[in-house]
């Protein structure tokens, strides 16, 4: 009987090592699971924040669209000196390049009560579409402008996000 009981004993340290290096590898699993979820919540966020700050961009130019539409000084209208808008770009996906946001003379950009800008640095371009003069032959209707809103704005990680919205007027 001695004989084997010094065997068992050998036999149970190693049992106790391989719950212990499998008990380790469960707890690192589950530490990257974690690190993982943190990251995806972090880049979400921001996504969230940014979108967030480019919608007030486009909120901040249709306030100022429906505040200038019927104003006597025409701010709309592109023949007007001082205007708000500025000509349609050549190009559909000129919002993609940031050359065309720095280079654009009419970018404006989204600022609290105080004039101080806001986080992410919203802002916006109103771009003019042109006047529909409507589709009724002979008969005098009002004309349409339709205007193109672009907001940039940006998250605190890094995420840009580009909003657009489309409006019309009659004159």
């Amino acid at each position: 009987m001695p004989l084997v009981s010094i065997k068992q004993q050998g036999m149970a340290l190693i049992m106790s090592l391989v719950m212990v290096v499998i008990i380790a590898m469960i707890g690192i699993a589950i530490a990257q699971q974690v690190t993982s979820g943190r990251k995806g919540s972090a880049v979400h966020q921001d996504h969230s924040m940014s979108f967030s700050r480019a919608t007030s961009g486009v909120n901040e130019a249709e306030f100022v669209v429906r505040q200038q539409a019927y104003h006597t000084d025409a701010l709309l209208n592109p023949d007007t000196p001082n205007n708000l808008v500025t000509p349609a770009f050549a190009s559909d996906t000129w919002w993609q390049d940031n050359s065309n946001w720095s280079a654009a003379n009419k970018v404006t950009a989204v600022t609290d009560a105080g004039g101080n800008s806001l986080a992410g640095t919203p802002r916006y371009i109103i771009e003019d579409g042109g006047v529909d003069s409507g589709l009724v032959l002979g008969v005098q209707v009002p004309k349409r402008r339709f205007l193109r809103i672009t907001s940039k704005a940006e998250g605190e990680g890094g995420a840009v996000t580009y909003l657009q919205s489309y409006v019309a007027f009659m004159e």
